[in-house]
């Protein structure tokens, strides 16, 4: 009477022990249990699609020298492979570095990041409607994954964790967790460490909202190919999936061409830097919740001259408070002016007339002594209307001293020129951001 097909399988892991590292064979193949074995067809459980397909790329020479001398060159190996194996076992899951159960999962989420206090705007409108959306109807998965992109400090982590924050308000009994990517990799590499992967997998795999901050840092081969498993698991089952970035997935690098399509398969919703009305709104709003007075006058002082990200504008209303409070100092624009040139690194002195009209017309096209002239082309009136404009924002300078220095003109045509620059902005989000990214290179 011939062995039964489960001492066979016994037999061929420790043939496959013999061809691989130990850490290799406890890591991966032990995790293999015999299931059946019928008419050649030998039948295995892997714990996850992950692993299976580990060690089919990794392992399979081992595997199939241990398959042929034991069943025969005839044998078909098949996996069977627990759909979820948290629901199958009804067992809480295991944190992914550790042996203790937890009764209740830490989101590990920021609790002062919510939609109420996202301020929105024009850069952000269609990120923050989609965030939403995703809150409300978590279930759908319409626009899994959502991937949201931009320059730091500009709200990405904030909508984010507001995302996380409005599914545990209207959906309790959901499990969420914000993950940024160097902890994910940490975890990982504790994981394997102390051989304890499989939990790690299935801990990721119970979750409905996963939310992976700083994406593009996830640049190891091995964390990919984790994380691609794992992606996979909770696209499939219509977890979400939510991403932040620096960048636009075309122009991430040395992340897996897989990995990259798997970004674009849902929405992609780009945050730009703030506009002069958006900063505005923000300071107005900080400066609400933490109790301060500022005039509009230091208000539109800082707007002007804080633009790159919502973080800065932050960071100076927090130094005006410190600042008010240990010296009982008002907060007027001095103040403002004292703490932007130590906080921002911002000297006004290196701002002249001079450098915004030189500035103002290589953006337009035109020469210097073109928007002197009185020439009524189009492109010469925009760029002459922006550089006096621009002028009374970033210099204060008298809108006399201005008319005087630009083609010796009288302050009723500059105030012309910044009432009709002032209602381009309100309406055109293009020319907003041209002005930002003028203004952005003045100040170099």
């Amino acid at each position: 009477m011939g062995l039964s097909g489960e001492h066979l399988w016994t037999s061929c892991l420790e043939i496959v022990r013999s061809q691989v590292t130990q850490k290799t064979y406890d890591t991966w193949i032990a995790h293999l249990k015999f299931v059946s074995y019928n008419d050649n067809d030998l039948t295995v459980s892997a714990p996850n699609e992950f692993v299976k397909e580990f060690i089919e790329e990794h392992c399979i020479e081992a595997l199939k020298k241990g398959l042929y001398e034991t069943f025969g060159t005839n044998v078909r190996l098949l996996y069977s492979i627990p759909r979820d194996n948290a629901e199958t076992t009804k067992k809480e899951p295991q944190q992914p570095y550790g042996t203790a159960k937890v009764p209740k999962l830490d989101s590990n989420l920021s609790w002062n990041y919510t939609f109420e206090n996202f301020v929105e705007g024009t850069s952000n409108r269609l990120a923050l409607t989609v965030a939403k959306s995703i809150a409300r109807n978590p279930d759908q998965a319409t626009f899994n994954p959502f991937f949201i992109y931009g320059p730091s400090g500009i709200g990405k982590t904030h909508l984010a964790n507001a995302i996380g924050m409005s599914v545990l308000q209207q959906h309790p009994s959901k499990r969420v967790l914000f993950v940024p990517v160097h902890v994910f990799q940490a975890q990982y590499t504790q994981s394997v460490k102390n051989n304890k992967f499989n939990d790690f997998v299935a801990f990721y795999q119970t979750i409905d909202v996963l939310i992976i901050d700083d994406v593009q840092e996830l640049t190891t081969p091995k964390t990919q190919q984790v994380f691609f498993h794992i992606f996979n698991h909770l696209h499939q089952n219509k977890r979400y999936i939510v991403l932040t970035c620096d960048r636009a997935p075309s122009q991430l690098e040395g992340l897996e061409e897989r990995m990259l399509t798997r970004f674009k398969w849902g929405m992609t919703a780009e945050i730009e830097r703030p506009d002069i009305q958006l900063r505005k709104d923000i300071l107005i709003s900080k400066t609400y919740v933490d109790g301060l007075t500022v005039s509009e006058e230091v208000i539109d002082y800082i707007a002007q001259n804080v633009s790159d990200s919502v973080r800065e504008l932050e960071g100076v209303v927090n130094s005006m408070m410190a600042y008010s409070i240990a010296l009982n100092r008002e907060i007027d624009c001095e103040l403002a002016e004292q703490i932007i040139a130590k906080t921002i690194k911002k000297n006004k002195k290196d701002v002249t007339l001079e450098k915004i009209c030189k500035q103002v017309c290589a953006e337009f096209g035109v020469k210097i002594k073109d928007i002197a002239s009185t020439s009524r082309k189009k492109e010469i009136v925009g760029a002459r209307q922006l550089a006096m404009y621009l002028c009374r924002q970033m210099l204060s300078l008298p809108y006399l001293q201005i008319g005087k220095e630009i083609g010796k003109r009288d302050h009723t045509t500059v105030m012309h020129s910044c009432k009709q620059v002032e209602n381009q902005l309100s309406i055109d989000a293009d020319y907003r951001k041209l002005v930002d990214k003028v203004q952005r290179k003045i100040k170099g």
